[in-house]
């Protein structure tokens, strides 16, 4: 059998700045007294030739990036004779190392990734002219509305699905001298909360749990609320459920809710106050029939009264007689912020800042007027109508100023 030699692994494509070891193969019977080996052209100087071996070695460096380029091998015989002879082709250039900087990558459902900086890959010297980048993992990056640059491998397109974060992997292609990197990407749905209601009226001593209506997808999401809720009352970051039971009064006060999650923020207001359990709203066990109801249940008519009253509370250390006697004359510091002079054993309403038409007080849509005697309830005093826009709620009198205080809000405050 006749003396041949070829190096089986042909082409190579030797990456810069990594050991080369290429040998070579040798079949048949060797000439007597064995074979020596040339190489031309020649190599690059940072790759040494093995005369004796055929064996190639080194470490190429930056400065020998060449295209593929055949070279001839011959073994020669003790008279230098060829024997035999074979080719092999060597391409140096450099590894396209590459990698996306911010993955983990948590996108937004349906939000355009246009701007080539939002998911673009950062590269080892530059991004040579003629890399070529491909996805090499399932499921395509399509599936979720994006695509792949092959020129440079930044990734664009709008999310159309949500999606769990998910493990791509990018193949940079150098002249055949390849590169492997990992992205991880996910698709969530922006943050949403909403409560059943915006003003929540508490009562002291009773059980409270309320609940928003999460609408995210998302299950990692943050809850936080922007101060101290009522004693007794607690919140719950991991929900932004508020529970307990009350058991100090409170003025309306206004809490800020917020949910955040990897996409962002989201918020949400609340009004809270604690009463006392006389205080309470009227239960019904339907929704009143008709605005009428309003103006002449005792329930409601009390309430009326109640709440003209509760704001005694804050009135420094007048007694109640003090304190009604300076209502009735017209003075005392809250005189101009109620509508009625209260007594022990009347009320009687103080309409004259409200526009009348002669003794009929003059609503914005006069059609709708409802009125009905005070004597269909059980409200002290003489007997008057009571008069009702069945568009606003049933509260005769405007509501106080409030002015921050160090332990909470103190109100009526007078400007």
């Amino acid at each position: 059998m006749s003396f041949q030699i070829n190096y089986p692994n042909t082409p190579y494509y030797l990456e810069t700045n990594k050991l080369v070891d290429i040998s070579i193969n040798t079949t048949g019977v060797e000439p007597v007294g064995g074979v020596t080996y040339t190489i031309t052209p020649v190599l690059p100087t940072t790759l040494a030739f093995n005369g004796t071996t055929g064996y190639i070695s080194g470490t190429p460096t930056f400065a020998d990036i060449n295209p593929l380029v055949v070279y001839t091998v011959n073994a020669l015989n003790t008279s230098q004779a060829t024997v035999a002879t074979t080719t092999l082709s060597i391409l140096i250039d450099f590894l396209p190392v590459f990698s996306y900087p911010n993955t983990p990558y948590t996108l937004t459902i349906n939000k355009p990734y246009i701007n080539t900086t939002q998911i673009k890959p950062t590269y080892t010297f530059f991004n040579k002219a003629g890399t070529i980048y491909t996805l090499e993992s399932l499921p395509s990056l399509t599936n979720i509305g994006l695509t792949l640059n092959q020129g440079n491998g930044i990734i664009t397109g709008t999310t159309t699905i949500q999606s769990p974060k998910i493990s791509y992997t990018i193949r940079a292609n150098n002249n055949n001298i390849i590169y492997d990197t990992v992205i991880e990407i996910s698709v969530e749905i922006p943050p949403t909360i909403v409560y059943p209601n915006t003003i929540y009226t508490l009562t002291q001593g009773e059980l409270v749990s309320i609940i928003p209506n999460q609408l995210s997808g998302n299950t990692n999401s943050v809850y936080s609320i922007s101060c101290k809720l009522p004693t007794g009352l607690t919140f719950n970051s991991k929900t932004g459920e508020i529970s307990g039971t009350p058991t100090i009064l409170t003025t309306p006060y206004k809490y800020t809710i917020t949910v955040s999650d990897t996409i962002g923020d989201a918020y949400a207001t609340l009004i809270l106050n604690v009463i006392k359990t006389f205080l309470a709203p009227p239960v019904f066990g339907t929704l009143p029939s008709s605005p009428e109801e309003f103006i002449t249940n005792p329930d409601v008519q009390m309430r009326r009264k109640a709440e003209i009253l509760q704001y005694k509370q804050n009135s420094g250390k007048l007694t109640k007689q003090q304190y009604l006697s300076l209502l009735a004359k017209g003075n005392g510091p809250y005189a101009k912020r109620v509508w009625a002079t209260q007594g022990d054993a009347f009320t009687s309403s103080n309409i004259s800042g409200l526009p009348q038409s002669g003794s009929i007080i003059a609503c914005n849509s006069p059609s709708n007027i409802i009125y009905k005697p005070s004597s269909a309830s059980n409200v002290p005093g003489p007997v008057i109508n009571l008069y009702l826009d069945p568009t606003i709620q049933p509260n005769g009198y405007r509501e106080p100023n409030r002015t921050k205080i160090f332990n909470g809000n103190k109100w009526p405050y007078s400007n």
